[in-house]
């Protein structure tokens, strides 16, 4: 028998890195290209279908001058097994 795992997850995230963009007229593409990934990439990572590593974390605090947590307030996550 498999285990099934259902997340609740926040769209906190999602929707503070688009808002952070559109304050700056940026796109995804112009994210993408300072992060040095493809823009399909970032558009996973952005609607949470992936995850960013430490590094393009660094570069979007710094970039939007802004911290972690104002970026990734994951508010709360919960996990049933």
């Amino acid at each position: 028998m498999k285990l099934k795992i259902y997340k609740k997850r926040s769209l906190k995230p999602i929707l503070k890195l688009k808002g952070l963009r559109a304050e700056r007229a940026v796109t995804q593409s112009d994210i993408a290209n300072i992060l040095g990934i493809s823009t399909a990439t970032y558009n996973r990572k952005e609607n949470g279908l992936g995850q960013f590593d430490m590094r393009e974390i660094n570069i979007m605090t710094k970039f939007f001058g802004v911290t972690y947590e104002e970026i990734f307030d994951m508010g709360e996550v919960s996990q049933v097994l």
